[in-house]
Parts: C-alpha cells; structure tokens; sequence
C-alpha cells in the first residue's frame, strides 16, 4: 500500500515537472511575442512622429503658397480696377 502511495506522489510529481515546463515554454513564447510587439509599437511610433513633421510642413508650404495667391488674386483686382 505504501508502494501505490509514492508510486501516485511520484506521478504527480512528474506531472507537475512537465506542467512547470509547459509554463516556462509558454512564457518564453510570450516574452518573445512581447518583444516583437514593443519592436512594432517603437517602428508605428517612430513612423508617426515623422508623418506629423512631414504634414506641419506640408501645412506650413500650403499656407505659404495660399497666401502667395492671394496676394496675385488682390493684385490682379487691383489692376482691373485701373482699366
């Protein structure tokens, strides 16, 4: 009786040998998924930064060249009015 005792301790140990093996693999399979989605974050973000620098200039330019035409669009009322 003794023997059938240790013979289920021992099997439930190594199950929870094997159980403790599944979690470590698993975890490591997480860190890794973790870091590339840390490494993805970083690139989107970097991404971002530069898209919103390249739409201020952009916007910047834009305003530059809109104010430009309305100074040829006053000028030009200005000449039709000499006519």
């Amino acid at each position: 009786m003794a023997a059938d005792k240790i013979a289920t301790l021992e099997a439930k140990v190594k199950e929870l040998i094997k159980h403790s093996a599944d979690l470590k693999r698993r975890a490591a399979l997480l860190e890794a998924h973790l870091r590339e989605a840390d490494a993805k974050l970083a690139r989107q973000t970097s991404d971002t930064r530069r898209w919103e620098k390249e739409r201020e200039w952009l916007r910047g330019r834009l305003k530059k060249i809109l104010g430009e035409l309305s100074l040829l669009e006053s000028d030009g009322d200005r000449d039709v009015g000499k006519s």
